[in-house]
């Protein structure tokens, strides 16, 4: 899905991870903008800007300053344009994110 969505991504593994946190970040290198995490039984996508991104669909969860996260078993298919429209905003914000691969 995100390979799909930021073909030109650097993805990386989260060196404090037990393998199971993906890391992406924009091809110029930098800061992780999301982060894909195996949290069984979950499936989360961490936006490290969540809380400056439009979402009008509501698929954002977590009340921190700056993250927001999406479990993406709950995503219906009927979401998917407004997931693809947050992970392009987040994409299009790399350099605002604060966490180097």
């Amino acid at each position: 899905m995100l390979r799909s969505a930021w073909p030109e991504a650097v993805e990386g593994e989260d060196p404090r991870g037990t393998g199971r946190t993906r890391l992406y970040a924009a091809s110029g290198g930098g800061a992780a903008v999301l982060r894909l995490v195996v949290d069984p039984p979950n499936l989360l996508l961490h936006f490290a800007e969540g809380a400056a991104l439009h979402d009008p669909a509501g698929l954002l969860r977590g009340e921190g300053r700056r993250g927001r996260y999406i479990c993406l078993g709950a995503v219906s298919p009927d979401d998917q344009p407004a997931l693809d429209a947050l992970i392009a905003a987040a994409m299009a914000s790399a350099p605002a994110a604060t966490k180097s691969l």
